[in-house]
């Protein structure tokens, strides 16, 4: 108990317990006087004590303040008592009297601060359960004095010397029940230490007083007996407990009085045994009588007090499942709350973009459906398909922050223009679909300006400002019998034609509808064709511009289809590319012009070179070096004759399996040479990285070098730059004798045009390389 005070309550502690111990000696060896003093000083320390703690712990609003004033009182009665022993030759009986009445007010004081303490502790309200104890407990007591104090003698208990002391009796006897109610209702008794010592005190006093009104009123005098150390006992434990106080504690509530009542039932029986115990034993007899009403009154006392413990579990029950029931309402309330706002999030992502706000692809496609088949007879239905230029930029230069704001702005700039009964979906990256009904064929024009607008509208995010263009394709129906997905289609198709051209902002898909139905069409022929019956190569010779010597030829594919007829290489290749027949093509070109030229060295002994045209989705084809390594080997031709052109657009872009081909080509003397050279990067960084050795200057550089200064001096840089590095040049598309006198003034190496000659047929080559020998 003592580790829980302070250093200074310590010394306080010993302080009285030396006074405390003083008592007692002079008790047992010393005068009357010493001891009323010793007395007097105890218990005026301990009032002074108790006072300023609960001054220093906030608790002088409680009833506290009656176990104080108690104390006090008992103090100005003992001194009062003093004074009364000193003159006891003059005293009068009506000093004594008033003396008696002095003593009765603490006792008024200690059964005030009871009182005070059952009220702040009963916070159930379990009154009925009080007065059965309390009634209990009165008979007890009642029965006890009747049977054993007085032996039924009634002249006795209405005797005027006893019938002062009953009046004391009646007190201690109520504040006991106090007590014992209070004890077996708290819960919390480790918590409230100081609160426990104070009702063992309480109790304790009760005991004291009783048992000390029925010695005296049976004549024995108990002053200044060893008795009294128990009513000194008493105000040490108030003092102990004023200790212990925390501050505010004695101001607050208990949060819940005791509820295991069948427990509860039992201490209180085991308790009044015992006390019933220590009565017989103090008194020394025990009447028969008495006994056989104790056990009945026991009995009934245990029957009513588990009827009520039983009533009262099944309504702390009744109230926990409607405390469990309330909280499982409001769970459930909660939880229906939550899946509720739940699905509106899931149907807000299932319907919307969560970045930008516009319908998502799958909802665009279920309005975009539902708008077809609802649409008025005269109105069109209108599909923009939006494409941001150069978007990627956006996000490495500011990051994807940035980008994911400026797509959300781009958004609400195009509502904001978007006629009634329009819809916008976001496609995913930067690509956008608008759709919208309207009647005549005019109106679109007039959106598109404004489309345009909202989208080049510049957009400030913190200290940027940034600009956008989009290319945009259009498609268009009358019709209800159209799909979405075909009407979404076509728009996809009319914005990848406006994406190819660098000078158109947006393209109408029935603008071209034929050429896409051209291109349609020769793809259905391509699949279908005989390699060998309807191709053929064509062979451009390449000279060295000193001396015009034959050096080779650059193989270019022609096609004659017997449905179609002839079919220009920039018609049908680009369109190969898109789908895998361009490798088939590839590899029938490249074994076609090695086998040829081969053959052609062998036969004249001559060591001209091949070029072989290279698309970059051949060389994503994990076999394309080995199949050209094959050729090789397989025609028995130097590596060195033949000579693969890639673009240079394939080169800046090279992944590693660009990368990784290169270097096996480079490594087995095949010469890689970059095709259309100067008409994209020209970056020289990448010429040496990938061990370049020829560099085709484009033909749009050489169609001009006699009249453009700027495409001569490009050129002359090139080739300048090719020299420096030890890369040679050849320049195609020489067409006349003043671009080849530039050419050979730059020191250009090699050139092929149609100025020495066109592309021609493997018999007329061959006629040309005969007479080249």
């Amino acid at each position: 108990m003592l580790k829980k005070i302070s250093n200074g309550h310590q010394a306080a502690f010993l302080y009285i317990g030396v006074l405390f111990c003083a008592y007692a000696v002079v008790l047992n060896f010393g005068k009357q006087l010493y001891c009323d003093v010793t007395s007097i000083l105890l218990n005026v320390s301990i009032a002074l004590i108790m006072l300023y703690r609960l001054k220093m712990t906030k608790n002088l609003n409680s009833y506290w303040v009656w176990i104080v004033l108690g104390v006090i009182g008992w103090v100005v009665a003992d001194v009062l008592w003093a004074g009364y022993n000193m003159s006891h030759e003059n005293s009068s009986l009506e000093a004594l009297f008033f003396i008696q009445v002095i003593y009765f007010i603490p006792f008024i004081l200690f059964l005030a601060a009871s009182v005070a303490i059952f009220i702040r502790s009963n916070k159930s309200g379990l009154w009925t359960q009080a007065l059965i104890d309390a009634g209990v407990i009165l008979m007890i007591y009642a029965s006890f004095f009747w049977f054993v104090v007085f032996d039924r003698d009634l002249s006795f208990v209405l005797s005027t010397d006893f019938a002062f002391h009953l009046v004391y009796i009646f007190v201690d006897i109520v504040m006991f029940c106090i007590v014992f109610i209070v004890y077996f209702s708290v819960h919390t008794m480790k918590r409230r230490l100081s609160f426990f010592l104070c009702l063992a005190a309480l109790g304790l006093f009760c005991v004291y007083d009783m048992y000390y009104s029925v010695m005296t009123a049976n004549g024995k005098d108990l002053t200044n007996t060893n008795y009294e150390l128990v009513l000194e006992l008493v105000f040490v434990l108030f003092f102990l407990a004023a200790l212990h106080l925390k501050r505010g504690e004695a101001r607050l509530k208990f949060r819940k009085n005791r509820e295991d009542f069948h427990r509860i039932l039992i201490n209180k029986l085991l308790l009044l045994f015992v006390v019933l115990a220590f009565a017989i034993v103090i008194s020394g007899k025990i009447d028969l009588s008495w006994g056989i009403f104790i056990m009945i009154l026991m009995l009934a006392y245990a029957v009513l007090t588990h009827s009520i413990s039983s009533v009262r579990n099944n309504q702390l029950l009744i109230a926990k499942e409607q405390n469990v029931k309330q909280k499982l309402d409001k769970m459930i309330e909660e939880r229906v709350q939550e899946l509720s706002q739940t699905n509106k999030r899931l149907k807000q992502l299932s319907e919307y973009d969560f970045l930008t706000g516009a319908l998502n692809r799958p909802f665009f496609l279920l309005k975009l459906e539902e708008m077809i088949k609802t649409k008025a007879l005269g109105e069109n239905i209108d599909i923009y398909s939006i494409d941001i230029n150069h978007f990627k930029s956006v996000n490495d230069s500011y990051g994807h922050y940035v980008g994911d704001e400026v797509l959300a702005r781009v958004v609400k700039n195009i509502k904001s223009v978007l006629p009634k009964n329009s819809l916008l979906a976001r496609f995913g990256g930067d690509d956008f679909m608008v759709v919208a009904k309207q009647k005549g064929d005019g109106y679109f024009r007039e959106f598109l300006t404004r489309l345009h607008a909202a989208i080049s509208q510049p957009i400030l995010i913190e200290s940027y400002k940034i600009s956008l263009s989009a290319k945009i394709g259009i498609s268009t129906t009358a019709t209800s019998e159209i799909l979405a997905e075909d009407l979404i289609a076509q728009a996809g198709v009319a914005l990848n034609s406006a994406k190819k051209n660098t000078l158109c902002e947006h393209v109408f898909y029935d603008d071209i509808k034929d050429m896409i139905q051209e291109q349609n069409y020769i793809e259905i022929l391509l699949n279908s064709i005989n390699f060998d019956r309807e191709f053929r190569l064509n062979f451009q010779p390449q000279y060295l511009i000193e001396g015009k010597k034959l050096i080779g030829a650059e193989a270019l594919i022609r096609w004659n289809s017997p449905i179609k007829g002839f079919v220009s290489p920039a018609l049908f290749i680009p369109i190969a590319e898109q789908s895998s027949i361009i490798n088939s093509i590839g590899k029938w070109v490249a074994k076609e012009a090695i086998k040829q030229m081969s053959a052609w060295n062998q036969k004249y002994a001559t060591a001209l070179k091949i070029g072989i045209n290279v698309s970059p989705k051949q060389v994503d084809n994990v076999n394309f070096a080995s199949d050209i390594l094959g050729f090789i080997k397989e025609f028995n031709i130097d590596p060195r004759c033949v000579d693969i052109e890639i673009t240079e657009a394939s080169l800046v872009n090279a992944e590693e399996i660009m990368q990784s081909v290169l270097g096996v080509f480079s490594q087995n003397g095949i010469s890689i040479s970059i095709d259309d050279f100067g008409t994209g990067f020209s970056s020289m960084s990448y010429i040496k990285k990938y061990a370049i050795n020829k560099l085709k200057i484009a033909k749009e550089l050489v169609d001009n070098i006699a009249s453009n200064e700027i495409d001569k001096d490009v050129a002359t840089s090139i080739i300048s730059l090719a020299k420096n590095i030890n890369v040679k040049t050849i320049a195609e598309g020489v067409e006349d004798a003043t671009q080849l006198e530039i050419l050979k003034s730059c020191g250009c190496d090699e050139v092929q045009g149609y100025f020495w000659g066109k592309p021609m047929s493997a018999a007329e080559f061959e006629e040309l390389i005969k007479s080249s020998i």
